[in-house]
């Protein structure tokens, strides 16, 4: 016991000190439970920061690695018609000096954070457009078209190829009597001299404006790394291309080979005789091996400058020449940004609400400290002590637990999460020590500031005092102003914390009103319970009026909790709702095969035939180009109307109107079924389409928002029966044959058999499975990582609340066993003490279920509209058809998932009290205090 003089302003180092001394010593286990708690909340605070920091660095690194060589590649380029060129040293621009001149050019413009790969830049020269090669041995897929080549002088062929057979081109190419050059040694890659048919001694003659250019084939190479950036910058280096040129109107297309011959660097002013002129690269690709999210920034404003800035006119500058810089990499980091706003709203909703709940705990251990110490503050004030002195030593113990082991579960974050930046964890760490230090000091001034008698504290005699209706009234003006700014302005328009709140602020509310009706509904059901013959009833309920007002803030954690893990669960269940119905909307059915001509007969039968497959469809489907006279383009279905709405119906999509299609009497225009779109521009008017059977004139009979047949377009759906009937004399297989079949399930479709099948029945048909579809929904690198954060911060939301409700139950533990002790001498049994023990806590329990609940429920429709999934859902893809109504969805799990899990808990927790309770000897019980 300590006497009042210790409380003194003026009580020397020492004593102090002692104070501290004694206390960790006279109870280790609560200093210990405190240290450990601020240990996992500081390295949880601290980690969070690293953590987004880690998968944001991880998804942006491996966007860009997987992105295609091209559009991470930093390209160069520029163009010659002539040998006078010359740039600004008066060098010929195939001089080695000057293309060496721009690359240093540029390497002198290229500073952090952009970094290009060392070793693996591709400079080059090549012709200006392909040649037609006059050989009769070379190969031709399509007999009249001539092959193609380019010739390309491309720096290090020596240092990045092995020769396989004959030697390689040397230079430079022997002039003509004109001063020119008509021939030029070349190498080959083995896959071109395999396609092409050539060997060492191959002669290729090219066409060109005057007379005939040779290539001598000198050797055959074979790439030393053939995925590297040397042999793939450049897209036709590597292996011959089959190329299609642009088919005529009814014509089928034709096939010509394109291939490269590589040159020796010092023969590159040959290419000028080709007559195509020449088109000098220098291709850099981008190091991403060391680039953060908060290089993007920086990185796109050195890319813009390079492209039309000051960057790109010192370059030009330096070099006397127009160089043009282009790249694909600010589309990915456009891409990237994108989907990294998209995801950031939510990584900043889990970690306010596990930050808060947090904050919450830290409170309540320091107030069960200062509950549980309450008769020693007293004695401690009334003998004295000041209000300072006694700060002054709490302060001493908390921060003798608190400060070393948040320093601890810092720098535990700061080793287990490597990355750049450290600033953000350790003022979260820091702000950790300080609520935990100060939590049990700032309590204690708020009960014992000015000595007053005992008095009931509890909620259902407890008047809520001015301040209280105040801090009421502004967390409710937050609320109003959180709810609407977020449903104005929404989360397009970044990461706003505020914003971010409205769930927490949105659970405070919601907290403060149960509050204040929690005593109506216990006042209410105490009189009657007054009147039941038995005691254990109504002196629960009575205990359950009784409890502390201090239970707000329990109330305020699992609350806050339960509300960021529905409001959470409806995130992720609008996203995969609204990806079930774009893949739907995609697909149409639960497969579909699409041909460009009429199906063959026995398509049908051979896919009925494939495990999982419950049914088949056929439509036909033909595009249709805009009109002069109707500006948009469409589609023509002819369908089956009665198995088309069947269709239509087992997937889920709103009905089709099969009775608009069924009823023509062949006179006037035919009833039609179309987009609304189409409907807008027809504005109660007729439309002629024109089909492969003959023209027909059309109205429209009904509306639809989508049909599964022709997805992402408009579309105009007619009766192939009808339309049969309308032009009898072209009713042949090939005008109005199905081209599309629309697959329905009851089961996994086996996809190898189904495209097994569909192979066996014929060739140029395309199959998609809506799980295929589904697939490729599924989350980004960028999109797992912030999902991963959210379910992290959840669980730890949980287990803060989970702590919450034992601190709670703690809190009264010591009275609660006095009183089962008292009632056990009076002959109450185990049965009615557990009785009177739930009676006692649960309605507190139901009361944070029920209303986790209702606030889970309620956020839907206050913040749904203000928050947009849509990049969330889909990322930057602009191919993806959003579906109508995109949003929040009430997810069943998150809401009772918690709140059953809540009460369990509890229930457990209060069944093991009272059974440890009844173990022991009254007398041990009955000397634990004699507040209750």
């Amino acid at each position: 016991m300590t006497n009042g003089t210790e409380g003194l302003p003026a009580a020397p180092r020492a004593a102090a000190l002692s104070w501290v001394r004694v206390r960790l010593r006279a109870a280790p286990a609560a200093a210990i439970a405190m240290a450990l708690l601020v240990l996992v909340t500081a390295f949880l605070a601290a980690a969070l920061p690293r953590a987004v920091d880690r998968y944001e660095v991880k998804a942006l690194r491996g966007s860009l690695a997987d992105a295609k060589l091209r559009d991470r590649t930093l390209s160069l380029s520029d163009t010659s018609s002539g040998p006078d060129t010359e740039g600004a040293s008066g060098a010929s621009r195939f001089a080695p000096e000057w293309i060496a001149g721009v690359e240093s050019e540029f390497q002198k413009l290229v500073r952090p954070p952009l970094r290009l790969l060392p070793g693996q830049s591709v400079i080059g020269v090549r012709t200006g457009s392909d040649s037609a090669a006059l050989d009769p041995g070379l190969p031709r897929p399509t007999k009249v078209l001539n092959p193609m080549a380019d010739l390309v002088a491309q720096q290090g062929l020596e240092q990045h190829s092995r020769l396989v057979a004959g030697s390689m081109p040397r230079g430079p190419a022997p002039a003509d009597a004109s001063g020119g050059s008509n021939r030029v040694d070349a190498a080959v890659t083995e896959q071109t001299a395999k396609v092409m048919g050539l060997r060492p001694g191959s002669e290729i003659h090219l066409s060109t404006l005057r007379t005939a250019f040779t290539v001598h084939v000198t050797g055959i190479v074979s790439p030393t790394e053939p995925g590297g950036a040397y042999w793939n910058e450049e897209p036709d280096v590597l292996a011959p291309q089959l190329t299609s040129p642009p088919p005529r109107p009814g014509e089928y297309p034709t096939f010509y080979w394109h291939f490269t011959v590589l040159i020796a660097p010092e023969a590159a002013p040959a290419l000028l005789s080709l007559g195509k002129g020449a088109s000098f690269y220098w291709h850099h690709p981008a190091d991403a091996g060391r680039l953060t999210a908060q290089d993007v920034a920086p990185l796109q404003a050195q890319l813009a400058s390079l492209d039309s800035g000051p960057a790109a006119t010192a370059l030009q500058e330096g070099t006397g020449s127009y160089i043009h810089i282009t790249t694909g990499l600010g589309r990915l980091l456009t891409a990237y940004e994108r989907d990294r706003a998209a995801a950031l709203p939510l990584v900043l909703v889990a970690a306010i609400g596990v930050g808060a709940t947090a904050f919450a705990v830290l409170l309540m251990a320091g107030g069960l400290a200062a509950e549980r110490r309450r008769g020693e503050l007293a004695l401690l004030r009334s003998r004295g002590g000041s209000l300072r002195g006694m700060v002054g030593r709490l302060l001493g113990e908390t921060t003798a637990a608190a400060v070393p082991a948040a320093l601890a579960g810092t720098v535990l974050a700061l080793v287990l999460l490597p990355t750049d930046r450290y600033t953000l964890s350790v003022l979260l760490g820091s702000a950790v020590a300080v609520t935990a230090s100060l939590a049990l000091p700032l309590r204690a001034v708020a009960v014992h500031r000015r000595p007053r008698p005992a008095a009931r504290e509890d909620v259902a005699a407890a008047r809520p005092s001015r301040r209280r209706t105040v801090a009421e009234l502004t967390v409710t003006v937050l609320v109003i102003g959180a709810v609407v700014a977020l449903r104005r302005r929404g989360t397009v328009s970044g990461a706003d914390p505020f914003l971010a709140a409205a769930p927490v602020l949105v659970a405070i509310a919601a907290a403060l009103i149960l509050l204040r009706l929690y005593p109506l509904p216990l006042r209410l059901l105490a009189r009657p319970a007054a009147r039941l013959t038995g005691a254990v009833t109504h002196l629960g309920l009575a205990r359950a009026g009784r409890s502390p007002a201090s239970a707000q803030l329990p109330l305020l954690a699992l609350l806050m909790s339960l509300t960021v893990a529905s409001f959470g669960g409806s995130v992720l269940a609008g996203v995969a709702d609204g990806r079930d119905e774009a893949a739907r909307a995609a697909i149409g059915a639960d497969a579909r095969i699409d041909a460009n001509f009429v199906l063959p007969e026995k398509l049908a039968a051979n896919i009925r035939q494939v495990p999982g497959v419950a049914g088949t469809t056929g439509v036909r489907v033909e595009p249709s180009a805009p009109t002069s006279g109707f500006g948009m383009p469409y589609s023509v279905l002819s369908v089956d109307p009665v198995a088309y709405a069947a269709l239509t119906r087992s997937i889920g999509l709103p009905g089709f109107p099969a009775d608009a299609l069924l009823h023509d009497d062949g006179t006037g225009p035919m009833p039609a079924v179309v987009s609304r779109k189409v409907a807008a521009k027809l504005a109660g008017s007729t439309l002629s389409v024109q089909p492969a059977i003959g023209t027909t004139e059309i109205k429209a009979a009904a509306v639809l928002d989508l049909t599964p047949a022709a997805p992402n377009t408009d579309f105009v759906i007619v009766s192939s029966a009808q339309l049969a009937k309308r032009h009898p004399d072209m009713n042949y297989s090939q005008y109005t044959g199905p081209t599309v079949l629309m697959i329905t399930a009851n089961g996994p479709i086996d996809g190898k058999a189904l495209r097994a099948a569909t192979a066996a029945s014929g060739s140029n048909m395309f199959v998609a499975l809506l799980s295929e579809e589904r697939g490729v929904l599924a989350d980004s690198a960028l999109q797992s990582g912030a999902r991963g954060i959210y379910l992290a911060a959840v669980a730890g939301g949980a287990g803060y609340s989970a702590l919450a409700l034992l601190l709670s139950l703690l809190q009264a533990a010591p009275q609660r066993a006095a009183l089962l002790a008292r009632l056990r001498t009076m002959g109450m049994g185990r049965r009615d003490g557990r009785r009177l023990v739930f009676l006692e806590m649960l309605p507190q329990a139901l009361l944070a279920a029920i209303g986790g609940v209702l606030v889970g429920l309620a956020v839907i429709p206050l913040l749904g509209p203000g928050v947009d999934i849509t990049a969330l859902a889909f990322g930057s893809d602009p191919g993806t058809n959003v579906p109508a109504g995109l949003g929040l969805r009430a997810d069943p799990l998150s809401l009772a998932l918690p709140s059953a899990g809540l009460l369990a808990l509890a229930c457990v927790v209060l069944l093991a009290q009272v059974w440890v309770t009844g173990l022991r000897r009254e007398s041990t019980d009955l000397r634990v205090g004699d507040r209750s």
